[in-house]
Protein backbone atom coordinates (compact mmCIF):
# COMPACT_ATOMS: atom_id res chain seq x y z
CA UNK A 1 0.00 0.00 0.00
CA UNK A 2 1.68 3.33 -1.29
CA UNK A 3 0.72 6.25 1.46
CA UNK A 4 2.14 9.67 1.95
CA UNK A 5 3.64 9.03 5.24
CA UNK A 6 6.53 10.70 6.77
CA UNK A 7 9.19 8.24 8.56
CA UNK A 8 12.30 9.58 10.66
CA UNK A 9 13.68 6.35 10.61
CA UNK A 10 12.08 2.83 8.94
CA UNK A 11 10.12 2.52 5.79
CA UNK A 12 6.40 3.64 6.85
CA UNK A 13 4.38 1.40 4.34
CA UNK A 14 1.79 -1.34 5.10
CA UNK A 15 0.66 -4.21 3.37
CA UNK A 16 -3.02 -4.05 2.35
CA UNK A 17 -5.66 -6.45 4.11
CA UNK A 18 -5.66 -8.34 1.34
CA UNK A 19 -1.63 -9.13 1.15
CA UNK A 20 -1.83 -10.05 4.69
CA UNK A 21 -4.53 -12.73 4.61
CA UNK A 22 -2.74 -13.90 1.43
CA UNK A 23 0.56 -13.80 3.95
CA UNK A 24 -1.24 -15.47 7.12
CA UNK A 25 -2.65 -18.42 4.61
CA UNK A 26 0.57 -19.08 3.40
CA UNK A 27 2.32 -19.70 6.70
CA UNK A 28 -0.58 -21.17 8.41
CA UNK A 29 0.02 -24.16 5.90
CA UNK A 30 3.98 -24.76 7.19
CA UNK A 31 5.02 -27.06 9.89
CA UNK A 32 6.89 -24.05 11.78
CA UNK A 33 3.30 -22.68 12.93
CA UNK A 34 3.11 -25.54 14.58
CA UNK A 35 6.19 -25.49 16.21
CA UNK A 36 6.14 -21.87 16.89
CA UNK A 37 2.97 -22.63 18.96
CA UNK A 38 4.14 -25.28 21.23
CA UNK A 39 6.88 -23.17 22.36
CA UNK A 40 6.47 -21.10 24.82
CA UNK A 41 8.46 -18.46 24.23
CA UNK A 42 7.13 -15.20 22.76
CA UNK A 43 7.25 -15.72 18.53
CA UNK A 44 5.82 -13.80 15.68
CA UNK A 45 6.66 -13.80 11.70
CA UNK A 46 7.13 -10.07 9.84
CA UNK A 47 6.30 -9.24 6.57
CA UNK A 48 8.91 -6.92 4.58
CA UNK A 49 6.57 -4.35 6.07
CA UNK A 50 7.37 -5.48 9.60
CA UNK A 51 3.94 -6.51 10.09
CA UNK A 52 3.13 -9.51 12.28
CA UNK A 53 1.47 -12.09 10.00
CA UNK A 54 1.82 -14.72 12.59
CA UNK A 55 1.96 -14.79 16.45
CA UNK A 56 2.20 -17.66 18.31
CA UNK A 57 -0.28 -18.63 21.22
CA UNK A 58 2.29 -17.38 23.92
CA UNK A 59 2.15 -13.65 22.64
CA UNK A 60 -1.96 -14.33 22.38
CA UNK A 61 -1.91 -15.06 25.93
CA UNK A 62 0.53 -12.35 27.25
CA UNK A 63 -1.27 -10.26 26.01
CA UNK A 64 -4.63 -11.73 27.64
CA UNK A 65 -6.22 -11.67 23.90
CA UNK A 66 -9.20 -14.17 22.43
CA UNK A 67 -7.09 -14.98 19.48
CA UNK A 68 -5.01 -12.99 16.85
CA UNK A 69 -7.24 -10.77 15.22
CA UNK A 70 -5.83 -8.14 17.03
CA UNK A 71 -2.56 -8.68 16.53
CA UNK A 72 -2.03 -9.62 12.63
CA UNK A 73 -1.34 -6.46 10.65
CA UNK A 74 0.18 -4.65 13.25
CA UNK A 75 3.52 -3.91 14.43
CA UNK A 76 5.78 -5.33 17.42
CA UNK A 77 5.65 -1.75 18.84
CA UNK A 78 2.07 -1.52 18.66
CA UNK A 79 0.99 -4.50 19.91
CA UNK A 80 3.17 -4.03 23.01
CA UNK A 81 1.51 -0.70 23.47
CA UNK A 82 5.07 1.58 22.85
CA UNK A 83 4.43 5.56 23.30
CA UNK A 84 6.49 6.07 19.65
CA UNK A 85 4.34 3.89 18.04
CA UNK A 86 1.66 6.77 18.03
CA UNK A 87 4.14 9.66 17.72
CA UNK A 88 3.40 9.55 14.02
CA UNK A 89 1.04 8.58 11.32
CA UNK A 90 3.18 5.41 9.89
CA UNK A 91 3.21 3.83 13.42
CA UNK A 92 6.03 1.65 14.95
CA UNK A 93 9.36 2.48 13.47
CA UNK A 94 9.01 5.46 12.25
CA UNK A 95 9.70 8.03 15.01
CA UNK A 96 12.60 9.62 15.72
CA UNK A 97 13.19 7.91 19.03
CA UNK A 98 13.14 4.34 16.80
CA UNK A 99 16.44 5.16 15.59
CA UNK A 100 17.81 3.99 18.57
CA UNK A 101 15.07 0.98 19.49
CA UNK A 102 16.87 -2.15 19.63
CA UNK A 103 13.74 -3.99 18.16
CA UNK A 104 13.41 -2.20 15.61
CA UNK A 105 17.20 -2.12 14.84
CA UNK A 106 16.96 -5.64 14.90
CA UNK A 107 14.60 -6.23 12.40
CA UNK A 108 16.02 -4.39 10.01
CA UNK A 109 19.32 -5.97 10.33
CA UNK A 110 17.31 -9.47 9.75
CA UNK A 111 15.64 -8.22 6.61
CA UNK A 112 19.41 -7.52 4.98
CA UNK A 113 19.99 -11.28 5.69
CA UNK A 114 21.35 -11.01 9.29
CA UNK A 115 19.86 -12.46 12.23
CA UNK A 116 20.46 -10.28 15.41
CA UNK A 117 20.01 -9.93 18.78
CA UNK A 118 19.60 -6.57 20.54
CA UNK A 119 17.91 -5.33 23.52
CA UNK A 120 14.85 -2.06 23.65
CA UNK A 121 13.47 0.01 26.27
CA UNK A 122 9.42 0.77 26.03
CA UNK A 123 7.37 2.95 27.85
CA UNK A 124 3.70 1.87 27.66
CA UNK A 125 1.59 4.57 26.28
CA UNK A 126 -0.99 4.44 28.71
CA UNK A 127 0.31 3.34 31.62
CA UNK A 128 3.51 4.89 31.63
CA UNK A 129 5.34 1.61 32.97
CA UNK A 130 8.75 1.15 31.39
CA UNK A 131 9.98 -2.91 30.40
CA UNK A 132 13.19 -3.56 29.41
CA UNK A 133 12.54 -6.69 26.10
CA UNK A 134 15.38 -8.16 24.55
CA UNK A 135 14.78 -9.62 20.82
CA UNK A 136 15.87 -12.03 18.75
CA UNK A 137 15.55 -12.12 14.74
CA UNK A 138 16.41 -14.28 12.22
CA UNK A 139 15.13 -13.76 8.23
CA UNK A 140 13.71 -16.87 7.22
CA UNK A 141 12.41 -17.06 3.37
CA UNK A 142 8.55 -18.60 2.44
CA UNK A 143 6.72 -19.21 -0.76
CA UNK A 144 9.66 -16.77 -2.72
CA UNK A 145 9.40 -13.98 0.33
CA UNK A 146 11.10 -12.47 2.89
CA UNK A 147 9.89 -12.59 6.27
CA UNK A 148 11.57 -12.23 9.43
CA UNK A 149 11.56 -14.33 12.84
CA UNK A 150 10.97 -11.89 15.72
CA UNK A 151 11.38 -13.56 19.53
CA UNK A 152 11.48 -11.46 22.63
CA UNK A 153 11.61 -11.96 26.19
CA UNK A 154 10.59 -9.38 29.17
CA UNK A 155 13.95 -8.67 30.61
CA UNK A 156 12.98 -5.96 32.89
CA UNK A 157 13.87 -7.93 36.31
CA UNK A 158 17.24 -8.73 35.41
CA UNK A 159 17.92 -5.01 34.57
CA UNK A 160 16.14 -4.29 38.08
CA UNK A 161 19.04 -6.92 39.76
CA UNK A 162 21.53 -4.88 37.49
CA UNK A 163 20.38 -1.91 39.39
CA UNK A 164 19.95 -3.31 42.60
CA UNK A 165 23.38 -5.06 42.29
CA UNK A 166 25.16 -1.43 40.97
CA UNK A 167 23.18 0.66 44.05
CA UNK A 168 24.54 -1.92 46.71
CA UNK A 169 27.76 -3.37 45.85
CA UNK A 170 28.96 -0.05 44.14
CA UNK A 171 27.55 2.84 45.35
CA UNK A 172 27.03 1.77 48.82
CA UNK A 173 30.24 -0.80 49.18
CA UNK A 174 32.15 2.98 48.16
CA UNK A 175 30.31 4.84 50.91
CA UNK A 176 30.33 2.14 53.53
CA UNK A 177 33.98 2.28 52.56
CA UNK A 178 34.72 5.65 53.16
CA UNK A 179 32.72 5.32 56.29
CA UNK A 180 34.61 2.42 57.24
CA UNK A 181 37.92 4.77 56.25
CA UNK A 182 36.95 7.35 59.03
CA UNK A 183 36.19 4.85 61.85
CA UNK A 184 39.75 3.34 61.37
CA UNK A 185 41.06 6.84 61.63
CA UNK A 186 39.01 7.40 64.74
CA UNK A 187 40.48 4.32 66.72
CA UNK A 188 43.87 5.10 65.90
CA UNK A 189 43.55 8.43 66.93
CA UNK A 190 40.99 9.03 69.10
CA UNK A 191 42.21 12.31 70.14
CA UNK A 192 40.73 13.46 66.67
CA UNK A 193 37.68 12.29 67.03
CA UNK A 194 36.32 15.68 67.11
CA UNK A 195 38.28 16.55 64.01
CA UNK A 196 36.36 13.90 62.14
CA UNK A 197 32.91 13.53 63.20
CA UNK A 198 30.97 15.67 60.85
CA UNK A 199 32.13 13.09 57.97
CA UNK A 200 31.33 10.72 59.68
CA UNK A 201 27.42 12.24 59.46
CA UNK A 202 27.80 13.60 56.44
CA UNK A 203 28.57 9.88 55.52
CA UNK A 204 26.32 7.93 56.83
CA UNK A 205 23.66 10.38 56.02
CA UNK A 206 24.85 9.48 51.93
CA UNK A 207 24.42 6.00 52.67
CA UNK A 208 21.29 5.86 54.11
CA UNK A 209 19.93 8.38 51.50
CA UNK A 210 21.70 6.01 48.37
CA UNK A 211 19.46 3.10 50.14
CA UNK A 212 15.98 5.14 50.78
CA UNK A 213 16.51 6.68 47.14
CA UNK A 214 16.50 2.98 45.39
CA UNK A 215 13.20 2.15 48.16
CA UNK A 216 11.65 4.69 47.28
CA UNK A 217 12.29 4.03 43.21
CA UNK A 218 10.93 0.54 43.90
CA UNK A 219 7.59 2.22 45.82
CA UNK A 220 7.03 4.40 42.97
CA UNK A 221 7.38 1.67 40.02
CA UNK A 222 4.87 -0.41 42.12
CA UNK A 223 2.31 2.71 42.62
CA UNK A 224 2.98 2.25 46.52
CA UNK A 225 4.91 5.49 46.90
CA UNK A 226 3.89 8.18 49.86
CA UNK A 227 3.70 11.84 49.35
CA UNK A 228 4.29 13.71 52.45
CA UNK A 229 3.52 17.94 51.52
CA UNK A 230 5.28 20.42 53.32
CA UNK A 231 5.79 24.38 52.66
CA UNK A 232 8.58 24.62 51.26
CA UNK A 233 11.09 27.86 50.07
CA UNK A 234 12.84 27.11 46.47
CA UNK A 235 15.72 29.68 47.44
CA UNK A 236 16.52 27.78 50.41
CA UNK A 237 15.93 24.09 48.70
CA UNK A 238 18.60 24.95 45.79
CA UNK A 239 20.98 26.97 48.10
CA UNK A 240 21.15 23.72 50.21
CA UNK A 241 21.43 21.35 47.37
CA UNK A 242 24.30 23.83 46.34
CA UNK A 243 26.31 24.13 49.57
CA UNK A 244 26.26 20.05 50.12
CA UNK A 245 27.31 19.34 46.63
CA UNK A 246 30.40 22.54 46.30
CA UNK A 247 32.25 19.93 49.02
CA UNK A 248 31.39 16.64 47.29
CA UNK A 249 34.26 14.55 45.43
CA UNK A 250 31.87 14.46 42.34
CA UNK A 251 32.07 18.38 42.05
CA UNK A 252 36.06 18.38 42.36
CA UNK A 253 37.36 20.76 40.04
CA UNK A 254 34.15 21.98 38.86
CA UNK A 255 32.19 25.32 40.29
CA UNK A 256 28.79 25.46 41.01
CA UNK A 257 26.66 28.65 41.41
CA UNK A 258 23.36 29.38 42.29
CA UNK A 259 22.26 32.36 39.89
CA UNK A 260 22.25 35.94 41.29
CA UNK A 261 18.81 36.66 40.21
CA UNK A 262 16.97 33.26 41.32
CA UNK A 263 13.40 34.04 42.68
CA UNK A 264 12.58 32.97 45.96
CA UNK A 265 9.35 30.95 45.31
CA UNK A 266 7.07 29.32 48.50
CA UNK A 267 4.72 26.64 47.36
CA UNK A 268 3.77 23.20 49.06
CA UNK A 269 5.41 19.64 48.16
CA UNK A 270 7.25 16.64 49.33
CA UNK A 271 10.48 18.33 50.34
CA UNK A 272 12.50 14.76 50.77
CA UNK A 273 11.55 13.72 46.75
CA UNK A 274 12.03 17.33 45.13
CA UNK A 275 15.21 17.56 46.72
CA UNK A 276 15.83 13.96 45.47
CA UNK A 277 15.41 14.92 42.09
CA UNK A 278 17.52 18.05 41.99
CA UNK A 279 19.90 16.03 43.28
CA UNK A 280 20.06 13.69 40.31
CA UNK A 281 19.38 17.52 37.63
CA UNK A 282 22.97 18.34 39.76
CA UNK A 283 24.71 15.09 39.90
CA UNK A 284 23.79 15.08 35.98
CA UNK A 285 24.99 18.17 35.32
CA UNK A 286 28.34 17.14 37.13
CA UNK A 287 29.05 14.09 35.28
CA UNK A 288 28.54 15.88 32.21
CA UNK A 289 30.91 18.86 33.00
CA UNK A 290 34.66 19.18 32.45
CA UNK A 291 37.36 20.74 35.24
CA UNK A 292 36.85 24.29 35.53
CA UNK A 293 33.22 24.44 33.96
CA UNK A 294 30.60 25.95 35.77
CA UNK A 295 26.93 24.35 36.48
CA UNK A 296 24.46 26.92 37.27
CA UNK A 297 20.80 26.48 39.22
CA UNK A 298 18.40 28.44 39.57
CA UNK A 299 14.43 29.18 40.68
CA UNK A 300 11.32 30.95 39.65
CA UNK A 301 7.70 31.56 38.99
CA UNK A 302 6.39 30.55 35.56
CA UNK A 303 2.98 30.62 34.76
CA UNK A 304 1.59 30.13 38.52
CA UNK A 305 4.26 27.17 38.71
CA UNK A 306 7.52 26.91 40.29
CA UNK A 307 10.33 26.01 37.92
CA UNK A 308 14.09 24.46 38.87
CA UNK A 309 17.00 24.31 36.61
CA UNK A 310 20.34 23.16 36.05
CA UNK A 311 22.63 24.12 33.73
CA UNK A 312 25.85 22.99 32.62
CA UNK A 313 27.87 24.31 29.53
CA UNK A 314 27.67 21.11 27.30
CA UNK A 315 25.83 19.64 24.49
CA UNK A 316 24.07 16.17 24.74
CA UNK A 317 24.26 14.50 21.45
CA UNK A 318 20.86 13.44 19.54
CA UNK A 319 21.33 9.83 20.46
CA UNK A 320 21.61 10.37 24.01
CA UNK A 321 18.56 12.92 24.23
CA UNK A 322 15.93 10.43 22.75
CA UNK A 323 16.66 7.83 25.51
CA UNK A 324 17.74 10.06 28.27
CA UNK A 325 14.49 9.34 30.63
CA UNK A 326 14.60 5.06 29.85
CA UNK A 327 14.74 3.27 32.61
CA UNK A 328 18.08 1.20 31.91
CA UNK A 329 19.41 3.61 29.42
CA UNK A 330 22.81 5.20 30.36
CA UNK A 331 26.42 6.93 29.38
CA UNK A 332 28.34 5.16 32.80
CA UNK A 333 28.58 1.81 32.36
CA UNK A 334 26.17 -1.17 32.47
CA UNK A 335 23.72 -1.54 35.27
CA UNK A 336 23.52 2.11 36.00
CA UNK A 337 21.44 4.94 34.81
CA UNK A 338 18.57 4.90 37.32
CA UNK A 339 18.61 9.06 37.87
CA UNK A 340 17.20 10.73 34.84
CA UNK A 341 14.71 7.60 35.04
CA UNK A 342 13.73 8.13 38.77
CA UNK A 343 13.59 11.82 38.47
CA UNK A 344 10.92 11.86 35.96
CA UNK A 345 8.76 9.16 37.11
CA UNK A 346 8.57 10.61 40.89
CA UNK A 347 7.85 14.04 39.53
CA UNK A 348 5.55 13.20 36.76
CA UNK A 349 3.67 10.72 38.54
CA UNK A 350 3.67 11.57 42.17
CA UNK A 351 4.27 15.57 42.07
CA UNK A 352 2.10 16.46 39.59
CA UNK A 353 4.77 18.28 37.61
CA UNK A 354 7.60 17.61 34.84
CA UNK A 355 10.55 17.16 33.80
CA UNK A 356 12.29 18.40 30.50
CA UNK A 357 15.71 19.54 28.89
CA UNK A 358 17.26 22.07 26.32
CA UNK A 359 20.36 21.46 24.58
CA UNK A 360 21.93 23.60 22.10
CA UNK A 361 25.57 23.20 20.77
CA UNK A 362 26.59 26.94 21.92
CA UNK A 363 24.02 27.57 25.15
CA UNK A 364 24.47 24.13 26.56
CA UNK A 365 22.27 21.48 28.63
CA UNK A 366 19.58 22.48 31.03
CA UNK A 367 16.93 20.21 32.77
CA UNK A 368 14.27 21.93 34.11
CA UNK A 369 11.69 20.52 37.06
CA UNK A 370 8.59 22.27 37.03
CA UNK A 371 5.49 21.73 39.12
CA UNK A 372 2.39 23.44 40.89
CA UNK A 373 2.13 25.41 43.56
CA UNK A 374 0.29 23.37 46.23
CA UNK A 375 -0.09 19.44 44.75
Amino acid sequence: MKLNLITYYAPPERATEDEIAKQVSVISKLDIERFLNAVPDVYCILNKNRQIVFANQAIINLLKAKDDSKIIGKRPGEVLNCKNSIETEAGCGTAEACRTCGAVNAILASQKGKPDVQECRLTDKDTKEASDYRVWTNPIRIDGDEYVIFAVSDISNEKRRQALERIFFHDVMNTAGVLRGFVSLIVDYPDEFDEYKGFLVDISNNLIEEIRAQRDLIAAENNELQVHPENISSKDIIGTIATVFKTSEISKGKIIVVTEDIKDVNFVSDRTLITRTLTNMLKNALEASSENQTITLNSYLKNRRVVFSVHNPNFMERNIQLQIFQRSFTTKGLGRGLGTYSMKLITEKYLKGKVYFKTDEEAGTTFYCELPLRI
